[in-house]
């Protein structure tokens, strides 16, 4: 994709986001930006992940309470699983596999189990996830109203549905063998994740920002206040710390679809977004929540909006705990000769070498 071509769908989908309409969703599906992944022969934009991620940056700094993650994601495994009829899909992301069963009987699959916490699974068409290790893995694509399929309705702390599905004996439309396992979706999904919070860190900023400038305390804003100018200071840091997490994370996707780039799963990059986004986030919260005071936890003022998503998000598809423990086995379970230096920083060890040559 060009930059010019690039350039108009950020802007775009920026105006549809600042126009918040009542039917966002409806909009977003119109201008097919729920399909931006696929080729422009199956009706997407042809756009890399991390361009899609631009895009998700734009959704979490609105707030915008649509299910464009999972559509994207959903649409790209529904058209590698064959699947043409899915207008609205959805992933279920689970660190639990063994939650689920796929058997063959004789006249074909059967799914049996418990898909926790589904986004928006009680408005999706479809619903993908992809079972089992390595070579053996396979994508399954199953329709939501489907005989056997029951919703049971949650939602998270920001009000977004994450719903249990419970099935039994359900018959997929879709069993393939899939092009990468669940950890691999699941990374996926932290790295979607990140970038949604990126953009949310980032509106966070700004309205701290604006109301520091605005709220006047002993005669001046407290913005002129140096506690509170320190604060805003850390809290523009922590912004900038996730935007570039989160766009290494999403330029580690196309790499490793490229087959420039080490496998998702043993990704410094992508585990290193999930977990400096999330770090990022508990501190924007904390920091814009103080400059606001009480007025920030009303449901009159906006604030919460992003806050609550980003504490949400934060828990979804692996904490900084989850992914932290997953790096720290990836790189112990590395060459003996890769220190940890040289797997965290590998150009600044590459020169250290060459000099001491």
């Amino acid at each position: 994709m060009s930059d010019d071509m690039r350039d108009m769908l950020h802007e775009s989908a920026l105006r549809i986001f600042a126009d918040n309409p009542p039917d966002l969703w409806a909009v977003l599906q119109g201008a097919g930006f729920d399909k931006a992944l696929l080729a422009e022969s199956k009706g997407g934009a042809g756009v890399s992940w991390a361009d899609a991620c631009g895009l998700l940056g734009l959704a979490g700094e609105h707030a915008a309470a649509v299910p464009l993650a999972e559509a994207m994601v959903g649409h790209w495994l529904a058209e590698r699983a064959g699947v043409e009829d899915a207008t609205l899909p959805t992933i279920a992301f689970s660190t639990h596999p063994e939650q689920i069963r796929l058997a063959r009987a004789r006249d074909g699959w059967r799914v049996d189990g418990t898909l926790p916490r589904v986004p928006w699974g009680r408005t999706c068409t479809h619903v993908a996830f992809i079972l089992g290790p390595g070579t053996t893995a396979q994508l399954v694509v199953l329709a939501r109203d489907a005989a056997g399929v029951s919703v049971t309705p949650g939602h998270n702390l920001a009000g977004e549905p994450r719903d249990t599905l419970l099935l039994d004996g359900v018959v997929p439309q879709a069993v393939v063998p899939a092009p990468f396992d669940a950890g691999a979706l699941l990374a996926v999904g932290a790295i979607v994740r990140s970038a949604l919070m990126a953009g949310a860190i980032e509106r966070a900023l700004g309205l701290a920002v604006e109301y520091a400038n605005l709220r006047v305390q002993f005669g001046r804003p407290i913005g002129k206040f140096q506690a509170v100018q320190q604060n805003i200071a850390v809290l523009a840091t922590q912004a900038a710390a996730a935007r570039v997490a989160a766009e290494a994370g999403t330029e580690a996707i196309d790499d490793w679809l490229a087959g420039k780039g080490e496998p998702l799963t043993q990704s410094i990059a992508a585990a290193s977004a999930k977990i400096r986004t999330g770090e990022a986030a508990g501190q924007a919260c904390a920091i814009s929540h103080q400059v606001f005071g009480a007025i920030g936890f009303t449901e009159e003022h906006d604030l919460h909006r992003f806050t609550k998503r980003l504490w949400s998000w934060r828990d979804e598809c692996g904490n900084e705990a989850y992914w932290s423990l997953a790096l720290g086995e990836r790189i112990l379970a590395g060459d003996t000769k890769q220190t940890l230096w040289r797997t965290l920083a590998p150009a600044a060890s590459g020169a250290a070498t060459g000099v001491a040559k």
